[in-house]
């Protein structure tokens, strides 16, 4: 709530801020049309339909960045790290 209310409304004078709130700023949104859209298949399509070996096949293919988000992960991890007790393991 407080990040939210020092965007939409700036930081406060009495927390020593000076001059005007930032002026809003309307995103330029580009248009993407069906003739840009690529019809390969993801990643996660290949696994499924494939299997493993065709999926690491990609992987090693692919001359791009690939990048795995293990935020929700790693945070339930932690969260069971220091929330579970042992003997509720067993």
């Amino acid at each position: 709530a407080y990040i939210g209310e020092i965007v939409v409304n700036g930081t406060p004078k009495s927390l020593g801020a000076v001059g005007d709130a930032p002026s809003p700023v309307d995103p330029i949104v580009p248009s993407i049309t069906p003739e840009h859209c690529q019809k390969k298949k993801s990643l996660k399509q290949i696994f499924d339909h494939e299997g493993p070996e065709a999926f690491a096949a990609a992987v090693r293919k692919n001359e791009g960045l690939l990048i795995t988000d293990t935020t929700w992960r790693d945070a339930h991890q932690s969260l069971l790290a220091t929330r579970l007790r042992t003997i509720d393991m067993l």
